[in-house]
């Protein structure tokens, strides 16, 4: 019950903050060339954002023909999603490091749901190519993850005892998760698709701890490493474990705002029952 208390207030923001957005996009004041001036701004963010791209003025213009095509057979649909995006894009800027949560959401969303002759879909392919698809879990590895996995991997190589990666440690991920992903753990699975939601706490818990707590942890969750796709595995396997502690404890910090997120944003987009949908992440149950 005091969980449920300390978490409705966010509830609150989150659906104050989809609220708003709508309005805006549907404000009487607001012309038809208002509002796809608006999709177009916030698809091409959106794909900058998921991608960690600069778009090319070409790219950007075939998403505004595509934008103008969409605003002519589906605006309303059109108008809905772009205030999702907007409400997706104000979070990361609110909360810097549920960032890395919600580009895995939209990213598995754009490679599942959009059609692939959409440029959304070419885009984010080109910019961020698909390595594992595994839909039976909703997860998704692209080329970021191995960004994410060799930043995790080398904040946390001196706690295990191992140099930093090396020139060609996204090479060799990439080959391994590529040939032996579908052989691994689930656990396994799961840590390295979301290594990049799971890493970024790990700076606050390891500073939130005293020197003999982090060598006890790492004691009893760090295996033996003997080569860099082992250590990667150790050190999405330990960021995943400081993940779901901050999910449990009282508030949960950000943890626990992303959670309040993620579940507004599914539950807006059941709502509007769009075509494309964001994703529920089976590790972040609904909020009491």
């Amino acid at each position: 019950m005091e969980r449920s208390l300390r978490c409705r207030p966010r509830v609150l923001f989150w659906v104050a903050l989809i609220l708003i957005s709508t309005l805006q996009m549907r404000g009487q004041g607001s012309t038809a060339a208002d509002q796809g001036t608006r999709a177009l701004a916030s698809n091409i963010q959106l794909l900058e954002f998921v991608t960690q791209t600069k778009l090319t003025s070409e790219e950007q213009a075939q998403i505004s023909r595509e934008v103008a095509i969409y605003m002519k057979s589906a605006p309303q649909k059109v108008i809905h999603r772009n205030g999702l995006i907007s409400v997706t894009l104000a979070n990361a800027t609110r909360f810097p490091k549920d960032a890395p949560r919600l580009r895995e959401l939209w990213r598995y969303d754009i490679a599942v749901n959009v059609p692939h002759d959409d440029i959304e879909y070419l885009v984010a392919e080109k910019h961020d190519p698909t390595l594992v698809l595994d839909k039976g879990h909703q997860r998704i590895i692209t080329e970021q993850t191995l960004s994410a996995l060799r930043s995790c991997t080398e904040w946390l190589a001196p706690n295990l005892h191992k140099a930093p990666p090396g020139s060609e440690f996204i090479a060799a991920e990439r080959a391994y998760l590529r040939s032996d992903y579908w052989r691994l753990t689930d656990d396994e699975q799961d840590a390295f698709a979301h290594v990049a939601r799971n890493c970024i706490h790990n700076s606050d818990f390891f500073n939130g701890i005293v020197a003999a707590q982090r060598i006890q942890f790492f004691a009893n969750n760090a295996k033996s490493v003997t080569d860099s796709a082992t250590e990667a595995r150790d050190a999405a396997l330990i960021s995943r474990v400081v993940y779901d502690i901050l999910l449990r404890r009282a508030g949960g910090g950000a943890a626990s705002q992303g959670r309040v997120f993620d579940y507004m944003v599914q539950q807006s987009l059941l709502q509007q029952q769009l075509q494309r949908t964001v994703i529920k992440n089976p590790s972040l149950p609904p909020p009491n």
